[in-house]
């Protein structure tokens, strides 16, 4: 039985022991860090010491985050991570805002039903999306915009109900995309051509494209066209060239070329035109940027692409984004390219072609997506509605193309839409918004097995994050500020694993 008095010294000696080895593993990380820069001399001794360097003992204790106005410890009450469990087979194609049998409960007026229609809290799933069984990875770019593993889309019910159109056809194990559509079932480029006789596609002036996708019964024809002209010039669009059924408009460069607007049109009020999140819409029209002569194009004259990409924005030149001049847009953009490198020193197959469909989850000035600039890739670039800026223009105006969304709801698109998913400060945004694993699942259920995820936050928070992730069987890796191991805010890659329904996920891989 010990004694009191040797309880002490053990404890002290313990202590001891625990602060030595603390220093020691301080000391060859820093040593690490300093030899990896390229400034220190015998960097292979250091490197193999650091390698060898045993911290295991630490382990168990808080991690000081000793950065920032709230330095402190982490809580690691939670040590133990939530395993989530996958959900019911049949929830392999859960789409939570657009679910067809929550949207069939709403009016029809007005096309109500098709509208978002997110679960209130009690009816989310607190669970894993699984992929179809057999699904396998998709085809690379381009190969991927003309075929598609049946697996991955098991509906052979598509090449039916789309027969006539010659959208789809079934194929051995694909589905292969043919280039039809319901005007054009022989293939859209002849059409395309048409259209590149008049609007300048080739040229780089024409980056951005919303195809509304209708579809006008011919006895209808006459009469909807009727309305198009009479709206049309209340718009104030000009008609630059018309052939059977197509006829294409222009927008005007400014108000004054608008007399119309003046006496017969109702305008909204210049204040709402970004306020669009779950607002009723109204009809009236937006109103031009006021401009300063006949000649000068509304809202700044746009170059062609990619100078625009790196172009500063119209929007930015004219100081109408708040806190946003044209020196930190440069520096915002050198801030990027500088990140971007470094998750290539992690994960090397960035811009490999590897992952196609990419989104920015707080995509900010859009930077990170110009960072990328390959063809081999897009970015989706969310403006979370939190965000004390609004720059959703000026990612337009860089010729890119974005999105608001709100990130307590799930995002509006197919569960495994994406390759590849940024979040750089996303959970600190929504610290006090809602819950972080709600946002977690989401990000789960949209990103394709053996996706990544980068996040970028604070220490403290991504370590949460980590917990999390771990209870979601993802393979996680949390690397230093390219700055060094003092800068407070940290890399958290994480892959999701290969696994489909039927399947149980806690043990697979492939």
């Amino acid at each position: 039985m010990a004694t009191k008095g040797n309880s002490g010294d053990n404890r002290t000696r313990n202590s001891v022991s625990i602060f030595i080895v603390s220093g020691l593993c301080c000391f060859f990380y820093l040593l690490g860090a300093w030899q990896r820069s390229g400034f220190g001399k015998g960097d292979s001794i250091a490197l193999e010491i650091t390698k060898k360097a045993d911290c295991s003992i630490l382990s168990n204790l808080n991690i000081e985050t000793n950065h920032g106005d709230e330095a402190g410890t982490v809580d690691d009450s939670e040590s133990e991570s939530k395993v989530f469990e996958p959900c019911d087979d049949r929830y392999i194609d859960y789409t939570p805002c657009q679910d067809q049998m929550r949207a069939m409960t709403f009016p029809r007026e007005n096309m109500n039903y098709r509208e978002r229609h997110c679960p209130p809290e009690e009816e989310k799933l607190h669970c894993l999306v699984p992929a179809p069984k057999g699904y396998v990875t998709p085809f690379p770019w381009p190969k991927s915009r003309d075929y598609v593993p049946y697996a991955n889309a098991p509906y052979k019910s598509l090449t039916v109900e789309k027969a006539v159109q010659n959208w789809i056809q079934y194929e051995g194990n694909v589905f292969r995309f043919p280039g039809g559509g319901t005007q054009f079932p022989h293939g859209a480029d002849a059409y395309i051509d048409e259209l590149a006789s008049v609007i300048p596609i080739g040229n780089g002036m024409v980056r951005t494209a919303l195809d509304t996708g209708c579809g006008r019964p011919k006895e209808e024809l006459e009469e909807e066209q009727r309305k198009i002209e009479e709206i049309a010039k209340l718009l104030c669009w000009e008609k630059k060239h018309e052939k059977g059924e197509i006829a294409v408009w222009r927008k005007r460069v400014n108000k004054e070329y608008c007399p119309e607007q003046d006496s017969s049109a109702a305008m909204c009020e210049p204040t709402s035109a970004n306020d669009v999140w779950y607002k009723k819409m109204e009809a009236c029209l937006t109103p031009y940027p006021e401009t300063s002569g006949p000649d000068e194009v509304a809202g700044g004259e746009l170059k062609p692409f990619p100078e625009r990409l790196h172009d500063v924005p119209p929007g930015i030149a004219r100081e109408s984004v708040s806190g946003v001049s044209v020196e930190s847009f440069q520096d915002d953009n050198k801030l990027w390219k500088k990140h971007l490198n470094a998750y290539k020193r992690v994960n090397k197959i960035i811009d490999s072609g590897r992952y196609r469909n990419i989104m920015d989850m707080n995509a900010g000035l859009g930077s990170f997506a110009a960072a990328i600039d390959s063809p081999k890739v897009w970015v989706m670039n969310v403006m979370p509605t939190i965000s004390e800026r609004d720059t959703l223009g000026v990612i337009y105006e860089r010729g890119m193309i974005g999105i608001y969304h709100d990130w307590c709801e799930a995002f509006s698109t197919y569960p495994r839409t994406y390759d590849l998913i940024h979040a750089d400060g996303v959970f600190n945004l929504y610290k006090d918004k809602c819950n972080a694993e709600d946002i977690l699942l989401e990000v789960d259920r949209i990103l394709r097995p053996e996706g990544t995820v980068i996040f970028r936050d604070q220490v403290d928070v991504l370590v949460k994050v980590k917990r999390l992730a771990t209870g979601m069987r993802w393979n996680t890796k949390m690397v230093d500020h390219e700055d060094g191991p003092l800068v407070p805010e940290k890399v958290l890659f994480a892959v999701k694993p290969y696994w489909v329904a039927g399947q149980n996920n806690s043990t697979s891989s492939r």
